[in-house]
């Protein structure tokens, strides 16, 4: 998907802030990069239309409204998304939930987010069959199923992936 890189882009611009988590701020404030998150999201949401794409839009645009709760903005590059976009990504999978149409890999993504912070789901309306789906697996069942290399070129996604794959025995 184009749109990795993109987030590519913005994560290298992210990587060059220094000092502290309030000076790293300013430096993304002043840079603009928090204006580019709410226009990521929105193009994931608009490839929702496009079958060929609709599962992996979903998974990157789930993440980032996910992430967007978890990690500070200066480490995330997300300040603040759109509540509509954010609500659209999440009736989305709640929705694809409910109709039983998740794929194995963001069931265990889905997991994994519920057991950390499942409040971006309850807020934003995944918050019945989201919930059902994460519970049919472990919160950490992706360990002995997931690799770096599923991650590569999926954007902010795949970097998540990727760095917690680091520390995982797989």
């Amino acid at each position: 998907m184009a749109l990795a890189g993109w987030e590519e882009a913005i994560l290298a611009s992210l990587s060059g802030t220094t000092g502290t988590i309030e000076e790293k701020d300013a430096q993304v404030r002043r840079s603009g990069l928090y204006a580019e998150y709410p226009a990521v999201l929105h193009s994931y949401l608009d490839h929702l239309a496009i079958e060929s794409d609709r599962s992996e839009a979903l998974k990157r645009a789930v993440f980032l409204v996910w992430v967007s709760a978890v990690e500070p903005p200066p480490f995330s590059g997300i300040a603040e998304l759109p509540e509509r976009y954010s609500r659209e990504a999440m009736l989305a999978v709640e929705d694809d939930a409910r109709r039983r149409q998740i794929d194995e890999e963001f069931q265990m993504m889905l997991a994994w987010y519920q057991s950390i912070l499942a409040f971006p789901f309850e807020f934003f309306g995944a918050d019945r069959y989201v919930p059902e789906i994460a519970r049919e697996v472990a919160p950490d069942a992706w360990r002995h199923k997931f690799t770096r290399a599923q991650f590569e070129n999926r954007g902010q996604l795949g970097h998540y992936w990727r760095s917690i794959l680091g520390g995982a025995a797989v």
